[in-house]
């Protein structure tokens, strides 16, 4: 019983690595699409934030249809933010 739970479990982690592998090659091409950016580029955090779930599903919709990450998503959304808190765009209703 405990070998073949060991078994599944090991097949599931080889199937999840296989279908992060498979989704990497499939990403569109473009600066939006990337989770890491090249070497050559600025060092990247990583964020962690809370929000709540109406907003996630929104987001998750935008996700399936641009066919890009959260994210990238999530980048080009804080950048657009800190650009208008700079002056740099402006933003209307």
């Amino acid at each position: 019983m405990q070998e073949t739970l060991v078994k599944d479990t090991e097949q599931r982690i080889t199937d999840g690595f296989q279908e992060i592998a498979e989704s990497a090659t499939s990403v569109p091409s473009g600066s939006a699409a990337r989770i890491e950016p090249p070497a050559s580029e600025e060092p990247t955090k990583g964020v962690q934030t809370y929000i709540p779930m109406s907003m996630y599903r929104r987001l998750n919709d935008i996700k399936l249809t641009r066919r890009e990450n959260i994210a990238a998503l999530v980048a080009q959304a804080i950048e657009l933010w800190l650009d208008v808190q700079e002056g740099k765009r402006k933003v209307s209703e």
